[in-house]
Parts: structure tokens; C-alpha cells; sequence
């Protein structure tokens, strides 16, 4: 088993024979080098090939609706239940060939890669909040204090109906 003796770098006496064996390291690290940045352009265009097998080309055009793929979960939930691709929103511009700016129908905006969409045809589930007409509640009829000075019916009234008391005779 080696010891620390044999781990020791020995330095040759001569400087020539120093010089030439650092010349040699250079030498053969320069060429593994090379070999390392070849086998990496080739693995590249390995790995270049095989995803090109299976994309699919997608263009959008601004207006155009979209659902957004959200694979993230939160804690504690299940995947069981989860619907992967959200609500349809609504290409606003075409930063580059592979980002887009998206907006959802209250009006956020967000940037996405275009392996995250996928085309809505349903032009008629696009119903932004701003566009929406809000339902108004109508408005509450007040209810008579006892010891107004108003008559006995309209006394006990809750909206367009008379309130039946125990003391009231037909």
C-alpha cells in the first residue's frame, strides 16, 4: 500500500529535463482539450437529432388564444385531480421565436416559452373580467322600527311581503 513517501512530486535535478516534461503536459492537455470539445459537438448534435424527432412546430399570432401548461403543485395536493393546462389567454406580441407575452382574462401579463402553449380554438371561453358586466345586488328594503308612527301593516314588512306575528288577527 503507498505512504505518504510515494505521493511526493520528485523534481528532476536537470532544468532541461523540467522544460521538456512541462512541454509534454502542455502538449497533452491541449489535445485532450480538443478531444473534449469534439466529443461535446457530437454528443450536441446527438442530442440535437433526438429532440428534433419529437417537436412539434407551433406559430401564434397576436389575438390568438392559448392554454398555459403549469405542471407545478402545490404542497399537500394531489396529481390526481390536477388540470395541467390552465384557463385560455390571449397572445398579446411575439418577443421571439420561442417567447410570447400572454395575458389571462384579469389581466395579467406574463412572457412563456412556447412549449408551454397550446392552441384554444374555442374563441367563445375568452370572457375577460373588464368586459363582464357585474351583477348589482338589489337593494335592501329597510324593515319598520316598532314605535314609528306608521300603521300596523306596514309596520312588520320585510320586503314586498307582510311579517306574520303572533299578535296580528286576520
Amino acid at each position: 500500500m503507498p505512504g505518504n513517501d510515494n505521493l511526493k512530486a520528485r523534481w528532476a535535478q536537470d532544468s532541461t529535463s523540467l522544460d521538456r516534461r512541462i512541454e509534454n503536459l502542455k502538449s497533452s492537455l491541449r489535445m485532450a482539450y480538443k478531444e473534449v470539445a469534439k466529443a461535446n459537438r457530437k454528443a450536441h448534435q446527438r442530442n440535437k437529432r433526438f429532440y428534433d424527432r419529437k417537436v412539434k412546430v407551433r406559430h401564434f399570432e397576436e389575438n390568438d388564444l392559448v392554454y398555459l401548461y403549469t405542471p407545478v403543485m402545490k404542497a399537500g395536493l394531489t396529481r390526481k385531480f390536477k388540470k395541467f393546462w390552465s384557463e385560455p389567454y390571449k397572445v398579446i406580441r411575439k418577443i421571439s421565436e420561442l417567447n410570447y407575452e400572454i395575458v389571462s382574462q384579469d389581466n395579467r401579463k406574463q412572457i412563456v416559452h412556447i412549449n408551454r402553449l397550446k392552441k384554444c380554438y374555442n374563441q367563445s371561453l375568452w370572457n375577460p373580467w373588464q368586459n363582464q358586466k357585474t351583477l348589482k345586488k338589489p337593494p335592501k328594503q329597510k324593515t319598520k322600527r316598532r314605535g314609528s308612527s306608521e300603521d300596523e301593516e306596514e309596520r312588520f314588512t320585510v320586503g314586498p311581503f307582510p311579517l306574520v306575528t303572533d299578535n296580528t288577527t286576520p
